[in-house]
């Protein structure tokens, strides 16, 4: 079984993509789709989403490259009445599809507001890409200063049609989405008026080392007495076993892990060690105050972890009946996954988003490292992809949008307390018009969705919350007087 998808193979916010972090922070929304009903519409006639194409630029910023592209975009126009706002569900690292203009905040503040729908697809995921070949020469024309550009030229071209030429406009995003919708507000403020900035990390950082400790944070609040000595005692039994030939051998039968792989090599044991952490990951990050409670009660009468390859819906792929964590062997397969392979160049040359174990306080050794991810970035794409590269990635991309401190109006950013990605988003407010809205007890880009009959009070408050902050920015109130 390949380790192709290293961290959690879930999903960035769908809206977002697949996985945690590294390998797929956008990808979250595939994962809490799972379990979405998609509103009464689904049961009769579907709604009139079209799927549409326009024309993008290879590069915005270099006159001479005149190469284009064709970028997939969605539209539904049935609720919109003339002069009504426009509103933009922007996708991240992965696959676009039109959930986002049938259910959850965007589809309920068109319906309140008689707005057009739009939901964009990021260039090189889904069908939006520019080349066959993700080489490292092609995927230079991958960036977020390059998205937000595509963005800003579907916007621009939807605004030249007379209809939706005085039409107020407000972007949606969650997870590296939410960044863009930030970053859209902040680099097109005379192209957008409002954002929706959910669970976005919007500060870039190479050594993520804050994200497990908000994992343990959150075991230790709402999981069962005595679950973090359980977890710490499991982990340091995997430390210790893999400190001798014996133990290697015992752990290799106890795990079912290929004989041929050589887990005696650093890169093999560490990436063992971020599958072993990926589950509490996932429901720190995706999950319940109940989730996380079941979860200890679970390990409390096993005694044991189990992990991405324990879950028969994940991408593993079992090489004789057994799971192989060779290091290099799992690079090569996760360069067969597109949207994977552009992830973590994104990853490797603006974010890093590495999840480490560094801290002191860590609850899951200190065998994985930052360099684990660097490594990573090194055997997929090369050796000038070092640590020091995406240092200074990370140093550019901060500089350019402001990190936790973006000079924006009119964002409403947003986050869950359960969810690790907030350390790096923006937690209160930069202003009276850039306001921080914390959700406690609820994870990823939850603020995303339609209620819920089980969701918490708070939640559904703060979706309340975020659609009359939205509607007082576009001045939503005397136009649905108007057409009233």
């Amino acid at each position: 079984m390949y380790f192709s998808e290293l961290s959690v193979v879930l999903s960035s916010c769908i809206c977002f993509g697949d996985a945690i972090g590294f390998f797929g922070l956008g990808n979250s929304f595939r994962v809490l789709l799972r379990d979405v009903n998609v509103t009464s519409e689904t049961f009769g006639d579907p709604p009139p989403v079209k799927t549409k194409w326009i024309e993008q630029p290879l590069d915005h910023f270099n006159a001479s490259e005149t190469s284009t592209w064709r970028m997939r975009y969605f539209e539904r126009l049935d609720l919109w009445k003339k002069g009504g706002p426009i509103y933009l569900f922007i996708y991240g690292e992965g696959p676009a599809g039109p959930t986002f203009l049938k259910t959850g905040i965007l589809y309920e503040l068109a319906k309140e507001t008689k707005g057009a729908m739009f939901l964009s697809e990021h260039r090189f995921y889904g069908k939006s890409k520019p080349f066959d070949n993700l080489t490292v020469q092609n995927l230079m024309y991958l960036s977020s200063r390059q998205a937000l550009a595509d963005t800003a030229n579907l916007l621009q071209t939807i605004k030249m049609t007379s209809k939706f030429n005085s039409s107020k406009v407000v972007v949606v995003g969650g997870s590296y989405a939410g960044n863009l919708a930030a970053w859209m507000k902040l680099l097109y403020p005379n192209i957008v008026d409002a954002a929706i900035a959910s669970s976005a990390p919007v500060l870039a950082k190479t050594d993520f080392h804050e994200y497990l400790e908000v994992v343990r944070d959150d075991f230790e609040q709402y999981g069962t007495e005595g679950c973090l000595t359980i977890i710490s005692d499991i982990f340091k039994r995997y430390e210790k076993l893999f400190g001798t030939p014996k133990g290697i051998a015992q752990l290799k039968e106890e795990e079912n892990i290929c004989n041929n792989t050589d887990m005696t090599k650093l890169e093999n044991m560490q990436i063992f060690f971020m599958d072993k952490a990926s589950v509490f990951m996932a429901n720190a990050q995706y999950g319940t105050t109940d989730t996380i409670k079941d979860h200890c009660i679970e390990i409390s009468q096993s005694s044991r972890v189990l992990s991405v390859k324990d879950d028969e819906s994940s991408n593993w792929s079992k090489r004789d009946d057994c799971f192989n964590y060779d290091f290099y062997e799992n690079v090569e397969e996760s360069k067969k996954i597109d949207w994977l392979t552009a992830w973590m160049y994104q990853s490797c040359t603006e974010f890093g988003y590495f999840q480490s174990s560094s801290s002191t306080s860590d609850l899951f050794t200190k065998n994985i490292p930052a360099e684990l991810f660097a490594t990573w970035c090194m055997a997929a794409f090369g050796s000038e992809f070092n640590m020091n590269q995406t240092e200074e990635g990370v140093t550019k991309t901060n500089n350019l949008y402001g990190g936790c401190l973006p000079n924006v109006t009119n964002v409403v950013f947003v986050n869950g307390g359960l969810d690790p990605w907030s350390k790096l988003g923006v937690l209160e407010d930069i202003s009276y018009e850039a306001p921080a809205e914390i959700i406690p007890r609820v994870s990823h880009c939850s603020d995303l969705f339609s209620d819920s009959h089980d969701d918490p009070q708070e939640l559904k408050d703060s979706r309340k919350y975020i659609k009359y902050l939205i509607k007082k920015w576009i001045g939503a109130g005397e136009f649905i007087k108007a057409v009233s």
